[in-house]
């Protein structure tokens, strides 16, 4: 997770890493500060992650236009294959 380092943000974490172990996933957790899409392929090549899985949600129209958007970014940014959920 990108982003302040707090009580809530790892309670986030924890209750996605208990669905993920119950289906047979291995789950490594993580809080990062710094820009979304640097700080995310920066973690991945240094933990030498082959595959990037996402979500997306959308936003209105005029909130894309002024601040852009992450998915958008990955996407352009991204040298290893990333997955996208919608």
């Amino acid at each position: 997770m990108i982003g302040p380092d707090t009580n809530d943000r790892w309670e986030q974490l924890k209750e996605a890493e208990r669905l993920l172990a119950a289906q047979g996933c291995e789950v490594h957790l993580a809080i990062r500060a710094g820009d979304v899409e640097k700080t995310l392929h920066g973690y991945q090549e240094e933990h030498g992650i082959d595959l990037l899985v996402m979500g997306a949600y959308g936003h209105s129209r005029i909130r894309q236009f002024l601040v852009g958007s992450t998915t958008t970014n990955m996407l352009k940014t991204a040298e290893k294959p990333l997955v996208i959920l919608r």
